[in-house]
């Protein structure tokens, strides 16, 4: 996985690409911007990459901007778009066939953008089963991405929102998902908003060596620089 920052790139290129790797932050700061470029970077060195997306308004002019003078390479990227959770619960089952086809034996990532949007639409806080069946989902999702991870070695990136909690008087911001999340997810990367217009903050979370890398970059049209 090549990610779009040089500094957070070298340091994830040092650790063993196992497990996976989640982006989150406030609507508006780059995550779709940043997935795409990580996907452009594998798909440059002639890996096979899928690339999900869950919300209605498909980013065309961004991949246009971002794949620009690169149209062959879209050849290696696989994108899928599904507005519904139980589809995108299909869809994640139905990765492992698509590895085992011949025609898909350089498969080095899939990103899925985004793991929870979807899951919250559904929740509702009147039907407590409902809810326990969309964390089950939830969790054999993850699972199963985790499955691909380990005995194929395929990269797992997943774009993810922020939720807001009240803890001891103070409001703090986490990844959408909750337990379920904190569980499957060993690395995790926030971007946020600076006061300048167009930096940004990145916040790399390694849990398994309970570390914190942190990094910025300036977001053009054209992605991060």
């Amino acid at each position: 996985m090549k990610l779009p920052n040089s500094e957070l790139n070298n340091y994830v290129s040092s650790i063993a690409q196992q497990g996976i790797f989640s982006i989150f932050g406030d609507f508006g700061v780059g995550k779709t911007t940043f997935a795409l470029q990580t996907a452009l970077n594998s798909a440059k060195l002639g890996r096979y990459v899928i690339f999900v997306y869950t919300k209605p308004n498909f980013p065309s002019e961004k991949i246009q901007l971002i794949f620009k003078d690169s149209d062959e390479i879209l050849e290696n990227i696989l994108f899928i778009q599904t507005t519904k959770f139980i589809e995108l619960f299909r869809i994640i089952f139905n990765f492992e066939f698509l590895v085992l086809k011949e025609a898909h034996q350089k498969l080095s990532l899939i990103i899925i953008d985004s793991i929870t949007n979807l899951y919250r639409l559904e929740l509702n806080m009147e039907k407590k089963e409902r809810n326990y069946n969309l964390n089950y989902q939830l969790n054999q999702m993850l699972a199963n991405l985790t499955y691909l991870n380990q005995i194929y070695g395929i990269e797992i990136m997943v774009v993810n929102e922020v939720s807001k909690k009240n803890f001891d008087d103070q409001v703090i911001e986490a990844e959408s998902g909750g337990k379920v999340m904190e569980f499957w997810v060993d690395k995790s990367l926030k971007i946020t908003k600076t006061k300048k217009l167009n930096e940004r903050k990145f916040f790399l979370s390694n849990i398994s060596e309970n570390r914190v890398v942190e990094s910025s970059s300036n977001l053009t049209e054209n992605g991060f620089e």
